[in-house]
């Protein structure tokens, strides 16, 4: 069986995506009853970072010590990868000689093909600079069937990325650019709301455009926050600057705020089951103000919890086929010697 990777949200079907979401909600549901399957036992997860992390990094390190495995933190710049160091094509073999997969974040989405190109394990992206974060794209996905309203479906739901929704520029709307193609493959109805100069790429625009004529959905794109709002069950943001951006920050504050903050006003015109996200981290007071960053609104908190049982999800689902493979093999190799030795010498 050959290792298949999770860096892109375009390369799974709606019903891939359905079997992981099954995966997920199973391992919560063991988890809230006190279970933890050692799925994963005696496995080990190389996860390499060049960029800080709170989440990625926690979430991964701990869905591997709870379903039994052991993962590896390794900062790029301690290892010998990089410009005029070892190639990532050495650093792929060598990793998925010794590890069972490798979780990786970087500034380049073209880094994390290569290393996958190369690998012979799953590789999983833990997300690119202005380009995806597929893992949090699906944790917010599990997050809202969690709390969409009784008796509705997937398909059902309308949700509404307000603030930078674009990659292009300074923006880093890359959050915005991977759940709306997700989303748009699922069925969910999808909101852009930017002023223009930050509403997503055209090329983006157009893919979810097109997979919403086969899934069902809508794509919408507004600069008007009031204009839809009264048929959102979910709205969500992204920081508006971000480490590495902070000489952005005015800039940033000046195109959006406050026309593009979740706040009480806004939230005033929703239905009253709307609920609020942020992947996080976040500038408290302006991409959400303060008043409903706490509120009972606010599913920030479960939304990041979210992040440990997707990646467990994620990596089940990838890495224990492979892991039964090998199980399989071994048994059988166990088994000829076993007959060899008792044959030997009759």
């Amino acid at each position: 069986m050959k290792a298949r990777h999770f860096i892109e949200t375009d390369d799974f079907t709606k019903e891939e995506y359905i079997e992981m979401l099954k995966v997920i909600k199973t391992l919560k549901d063991a988890e809230r009853k006190g279970i933890r399957l050692p799925l994963l036992k005696d496995q080990s997860l190389a996860m390499m970072f060049d960029q800080p992390s709170t989440r990625t990094r926690v979430s991964f390190e701990a869905a591997m010590t709870q379903l039994g495995g052991h993962a590896l933190y390794l900062e790029t710049k301690t290892l010998h990868c990089g410009e005029d160091r070892e190639t990532i094509k050495d650093t792929a073999q060598v990793l998925s000689g010794m590890c069972d997969a490798i979780e990786i974040r970087t500034e380049s989405q073209d880094t994390i093909i290569e290393l996958a190109k190369y690998s012979s394990v799953p590789v999983f992206s833990g997300m690119s600079s202005k380009c995806m974060h597929p893992t949090q794209a699906l944790c917010d996905l599990f997050t809202m069937t969690e709390y969409m309203d009784e008796g509705k479906r997937m398909e059902d739901l309308v949700y509404m990325f307000i603030g930078d929704n674009s990659v292009l520029g300074d923006n880093i709307g890359g959050v915005c650019r991977t759940e709306a193609r997700l989303l748009s493959k699922m069925g969910v109805t999808f909101i852009s709301c930017a002023p223009k100069e930050a509403e997503m790429a055209p090329e983006d625009a157009a893919y979810c455009r097109a997979e919403m004529e086969k899934s069902g959905g809508k794509f919408i794109q507004t600069d008007d926050p009031y204009k839809y709002i009264d048929q959102v069950d979910f709205i969500a943001t992204d920081a508006w600057w971000y480490h590495g951006s902070d000489h952005l920050k005015d800039k940033k504050i000046a195109t959006f705020f406050p026309k593009y903050s979740v706040n009480k006003e806004l939230l005033a015109k929703a239905k009253p089951s709307i609920k609020v996200m942020h992947n996080l981290p976040g500038n408290r007071g302006y991409e959400i103000a303060d008043d409903v960053w706490d509120s009972e609104q606010s599913i920030l908190i479960p939304q990041a919890e979210n992040r440990l049982h997707t990646e467990k999800g994620l990596l089940v689902y990838f890495m224990y086929p492979l892991l039964k493979e090998k199980q399989s093999k071994r048994d059988v190799d166990h088994y000829v010697n076993a007959i060899d030795e008792l044959t030997l010498g009759k």
